[in-house]
């Protein structure tokens, strides 16, 4: 319950900062790339994206949100 809240509310965070044109890490995702999901570190955002493999297929990838948010790793995945 708690990491679908989480990842509701990075989702939301997300969208709210493209629709104000201020997120870093986000723009470098590019068209048709969605975030899913956030994480602590960089080995549990790929173990997320091996996960889910069968929903997105192998077209994913973990980045930072933001230079000044190093510590949370954004999942951007394809549908």
């Amino acid at each position: 319950m708690y990491r679908r809240a989480a990842a509701a509310l990075a989702t939301a965070a997300t969208a709210g900062a493209l629709a104000l044109g201020t997120a870093g890490a986000a723009e470098a995702a590019g068209p048709g790339f969605y975030a899913r999901s956030h994480h602590s570190s960089y080995a549990e955002c790929q173990a997320a994206g091996q996960a889910g493999e069968a929903f997105w297929g192998k077209i994913y990838f973990c980045e930072p949100f933001t230079a000044t948010r190093p510590d949370v790793i954004v999942l951007w995945v394809r549908y």
